[in-house]
């Protein structure tokens, strides 16, 4: 990918993170091959590091990425004039993004307002390429809305939510659905996976506007928390016992020949603290099957995973806590894998988002 060729002159440097094998065929698969992360550090980035779109009157968060060519685009929920939108930011080296807090004098553009009914409050926004448009999946009050694009810029909705809270009776679906990731099957079609509740459903669309579930149950549920006494000493506990949210889905093909469904998401546990978990599978459909500890967790309340797969590497973008001062707030953060890679100083920022 051409985003590689800007890595190629990496250093290594001592350190014990890495992207994972991938083992002999599949064996060591579906969970290995994604993180563990380490934060930027602060010659990688131009601002405070790790954080690489940070305000504390925006803040903002929910990140979702997209290639573009030779640039990264960003887009993230915003708080202006009082509202909750979704703006769009880029970068050419995925992590000078235009308009940080760094960057005197601009702003990501806003490209999704709340302006119906039924959405309230816009969050978790996902974007997928389909049929020579950018779909953008995002979250309202009543449900999941999408807005189309040919730029990426400029979108126009749907006059509805294209998928709302399952009504039948018993449902573990206990929330109106929550923070799309949609991603397409190899035969086209489009799969989306969506937080409600505590848990994590799927769903399946041939046009990304009429969606159906795909089984009764939801593919992760929160790990059941460990029987008294069975921990080791030192052992720590799940980090994921009390919700699983805001899923992130990156495919492949293995090198078996299997397609591989990787989704990062955000753990909570008891306390409330979270962490940026790891759960996969193979094949179309079916449960997802967790790494028993999580890709990237800093404690400082980590949320809401982006993934930017670049092949040997990969970026991740989450929103966590900022500390400027005595005031704290919510930004978005970038960290990178395999760990024992050095990046290059930042680069310039782009002339437009």
């Amino acid at each position: 990918m051409k985003a590689l060729g800007r890595l190629a002159g990496l250093a290594l440097v001592a350190a014990c993170a890495t992207t994972g094998a991938e083992g002999e065929g599949d064996r060591n698969l579906p969970t290995a091959g994604v993180g563990p992360f380490r934060k930027l550090e602060p010659e990688e980035v131009k601002g405070v590091a790790p954080f690489v779109l940070d305000d504390a009157r925006a803040l903002y968060r929910e990140p979702a990425v997209l290639r573009d060519g030779e640039s990264t685009l960003l887009y993230a929920v915003a708080r202006v004039d009082e509202a909750d939108v979704i703006v769009r930011t880029r970068a050419l080296d995925e992590r000078t993004f235009f308009g940080t807090s760094g960057h005197f004098g601009h702003k990501p553009v806003t490209v999704l307002e709340p302006d119906a009914p039924w959405e309230g409050a816009l969050s978790g926004p996902t974007l997928v390429r389909f049929r020579g448009e950018i779909l953008l999946f995002y979250a309202g009050a009543e449900g999941i809305g999408l807005a189309r694009s040919t730029d990426g810029l400029t979108f126009r909705k749907e006059p509805g939510p294209v998928l709302t809270r399952d009504p039948l009776p018993g449902s573990w679906e206990t929330t109106a659905p929550r923070a799309p990731s949609v991603f397409a099957l190899p035969d086209g079609r489009l799969r989306m996976l969506f937080a409600a509740g505590r848990a994590i459903g799927e769903a399946e669309s041939a046009d990304g506007v009429a969606w159906t579930r795909v089984g009764g149950e939801p593919v992760l549920v929160p790990a059941p928390p460990p029987a008294p006494g069975s921990l080791l000493p030192n052992e720590k506990p799940p980090f994921d016992t009390a919700a699983v949210g805001d899923p992130c889905v990156v495919t492949r093909t293995t090198p078996a020949g299997r397609f591989h469904v990787r989704v990062l998401y955000t753990g909570t546990d008891t306390s409330g603290a979270t962490a940026v978990g790891f759960a996969a599978r193979y094949g179309e459909s079916g449960p997802l099957a967790r790494q028993t500890v999580p890709v990237y967790s800093v404690g400082q309340k980590e949320a809401a995973p982006a993934l930017l797969d670049l092949g040997d590497s990969s970026f991740l973008y989450v929103q966590q806590d900022r500390r400027d001062g005595d005031t704290s707030f919510v930004a978005v953060a970038a960290a990178f894998a395999p760990g024992n890679v050095k990046l290059p100083p930042s680069g310039d920022y782009p002339d437009s988002p």
